[in-house]
C-alpha cells in the first residue's frame, strides 16, 4: 500500500478502511509505547494492569483517528499524543481515585511513594484543586492565556508548545514532530521566551 500523505489514510479511515487505520497504526505506534512508558511508575504504584493501560492508549489511539480535523494547524502525529495522552492520564487518575476511596482516604497526599519514594502521590495522582469555586477561575485564567499563547507562538511552536506542556521530554516531542533534538531545543528556547514575556 502506497499513500500520499496522512490526509489521504485519514478520509479512508472515514470511510471504514481497516487496512488505512492499521497502516497509521503501524506508522504511529510508537506513541503509544511512549506514553505507555511515560506512566509506567504510576501505574506500577496503583498496580494498573498494563494491558488495560494499553488498551486505554489504543482507545484513544482510535479516538484521534476520528476526529482529527485536517483544516487546523496541528499535525496527525500530535493529535494523536495529546489524545492518547488525555486518555491515559484520565484513566490514571480515574484509577487512583476509586484506590484512595477503597482505602478510606487513608493516605496523606504529602505522603512519597514511587519505587524511591521521591514522588508525593499528588505527583503521581495529579489530583487537581478540588474547591469548584478557584477550580473554575483557574480554567478561566488557563483558557485565556492559552489563548494569547496560541497568538503569539508560530503554528510550528505551538504543537511544540502542546507537547511540552503535557510533560513530554525533548526526545519523545523530536519523534512525535519528526525534528531533530537540537531543532526541538531551540524551538522549545523561543517558546520559553515568548512565554515569559506574556507572564
Amino acid at each position: 500500500m502506497d499513500y500520499q500523505n496522512d490526509n489521504e489514510l485519514i478520509e479512508m479511515v472515514s470511510d471504514n478502511s481497516e487496512e488505512a487505520r492499521d497502516y497509521l497504526y503501524n506508522k504511529y505506534s510508537y506513541i503509544v509505547d511512549i506514553i505507555i512508558n511515560k506512566y509506567r511508575t504510576s501505574a506500577s504504584y496503583l498496580n494498573v494492569d498494563m494491558n488495560d493501560l494499553r488498551q486505554e492508549a489504543l482507545l484513544g489511539f482510535s479516538d484521534a483517528l476520528v476526529n482529527y480535523n485536517q483544516d487546523k494547524d496541528t499535525s496527525l502525529s500530535t493529535f494523536i499524543s495529546l489524545c492518547v495522552e488525555r486518555r491515559v492520564g484520565n484513566y490514571i487518575r480515574k484509577y487512583s481515585t476509586n484506590k484512595m476511596k477503597q482505602e478510606g482516604n487513608a493516605l496523606s497526599l504529602d505522603m512519597n511513594v514511587g519505587k524511591d519514594e521521591d514522588l508525593p502521590i499528588q505527583d503521581v495522582i495529579g489530583m487537581p484543586n478540588s474547591n469548584p469555586e478557584t477550580k473554575m477561575v483557574d480554567k478561566e485564567e488557563t483558557e485565556r492565556l492559552n489563548r494569547e499563547i496560541k497568538e503569539a507562538l508560530s503554528p510550528s511552536e505551538y504543537e511544540i508548545y502542546e507537547l511540552l506542556i503535557n510533560d513530554f521530554s525533548y526526545e519523545d516531542i523530536a519523534k512525535i514532530t519528526n525534528k531533530q533534538p537540537k531543532q526541538v531545543y531551540n524551538m522549545i528556547y523561543r517558546i520559553r521566551s515568548k512565554v515569559k514575556d506574556l507572564l
